[in-house]
């Protein structure tokens, strides 16, 4: 006869329960504070990181280091063990694992007091630990179909390197400006991660519901579209890491980066046509999917208009990706997840209807602000920053409880 298990048990029992709480609360938090800075709601400190580096960076840093870092960890580490029949990290193991993002974020906020070059130490523990953590998982089953991740995750490792260098002042001469690059790069790392396993799950399980309400879903995924998609996606990763750093050829460079960014969102779209996501608009689970999906698509269009000076600001561009793509993408796996692995059927509780309802406003308001002028950006900006904050507390409000209580079909 066994016992009933204690809290701990329950949340470090799987990856996607710690870690999801920390990055839809993260979520929740950072942005409140980037954007009550925004508005002024509150001053500096010599303690607070802003001391340290400034307000833009650490903002871009936290979001994708800290929030969807955590989020990607909540679900690589649910999804690995699946993927080769291993064993997952939990208990003590995954606790630790947990407490090093959270020592990165605690030295991030205390830059200020304890110097870039210990937040930078601190900081470095997370990545490089779930980057051994996956690839021990993947490499001991040889499962060579999702090395890919372990490639993602070694580049984000770096990318972090890069940024605090740069930010303690001890980046080379031959690097200089990394600090601009490294979130750039992150970033791009995420869109890959979107486009992967958007490309892997949204089809089946667009395919799935309407199976299930008697219907047939005509999906068109050609492998040669597939191979389009993501083979553009990497080159224009390199290639926009490269271009700043190239000199004389960056206007050349800025041009062909540019155009391979147009083709690479126009093969995204298409892509995404073939789904006929249109069939799926009565399951939010399934058709928030499509829409992360086509924010992917929107922010390589954008981002192409960028780099061939056609008026469209990098702003409006890094934020359909960072905002629409990976933010939309989140929200629609971390409840799928939460739902399916505590046992618990595939419906969304009603108010995460108005957490998809904001999370769609979010990042329209923040792509749409670069392009406007005076009161009405500062206010599309505030706006954005809150439609954000409300829907990852309303994910908050509904997913805490299950990710702390057992399964509901535990005996």
């Amino acid at each position: 006869m066994t016992g009933k298990p204690t809290p701990f048990a329950v949340l470090f029992s799987l990856g996607f329960r710690p870690f999801f709480l920390l990055a839809g609360g993260y979520g929740a938090l950072a942005v409140g504070a980037w954007t009550g800075w925004l508005g002024q709601a509150w001053p500096g400190a010599d303690w607070l990181p802003a001391a340290v580096y400034p307000a833009s960076q650490l903002h871009a840093h936290e979001m994708m280091f800290g929030f969807a870092l955590a989020a990607i960890a909540g679900f690589l580490l649910t999804a690995a063990p699946q993927w080769t029949g291993g064993k997952p990290l939990r208990g003590p193991g995954l606790a630790i694992l947990a407490g090093t993002w959270v020592l990165g974020r605690l030295a991030m906020l205390g830059g200020g007091a304890m110097g870039p070059m210990g937040a930078m130490a601190l900081d470095m523990i997370f990545p490089l630990a779930l980057c051994a953590v996956i690839g021990a998982l993947l490499v001991g089953a040889k499962n060579r179909r999702n090395y890919g991740f372990i490639v993602i995750l070694a580049l984000a490792a770096l990318a972090n390197l890069c940024w605090h260098l740069e930010m303690s002042g001890l980046a080379p001469d031959f690097v200089d400006g990394i600090a601009e690059s490294a979130p750039q790069l992150m970033l791009n790392l995420l869109l890959i991660m979107v486009a992967v396993m958007g490309g892997r799950v949204i089809p089946m399980f667009s395919a799935n519901w309407l199976r299930r309400q008697g219907q047939t879903l005509p999906i068109r995924h050609p492998v040669w579209l597939q191979r389009l998609c993501l083979g553009g996606l990497a080159l224009l990763t390199l290639s926009e890491f490269l271009t700043p750093h190239l000199d004389q050829l960056e206007p050349v460079a800025r041009n062909l980066t540019g155009g391979l960014a147009l083709l690479t969102g126009i093969a995204f779209l298409v892509r995404l046509w073939g789904w006929n996501g249109h069939q799926t608009w009565a399951h939010p689970l399934v058709w928030i999917l499509h829409l992360a999906y086509f924010w992917l698509g929107l922010a390589l269009l954008l981002k192409g208009g960028h780099y061939l000076d056609a008026g469209i600001p990098g702003a409006a561009a890094r934020h359909a990706a960072a905002m629409g793509a990976v933010g939309t993408m989140i929200m629609a796996i971390m409840p799928r997840v939460s739902l399916g692995h505590t046992g618990r059927e595939l419906i969304l509780p009603r108010p995460m209807l108005a957490a998809y309802a904001l999370i769609v406003a979010a990042p329209l308001l923040r792509v749409a602000s670069p392009f406007l002028t005076g009161a009405w950006y500062q206010t599309s900006l505030l706006l954005s920053g809150l439609c954000w904050v409300l829907a990852f507390a309303i994910f908050i409000w509904c997913f805490a409880p299950m990710l702390w209580s057992p399964r509901t079909d535990a005996p």
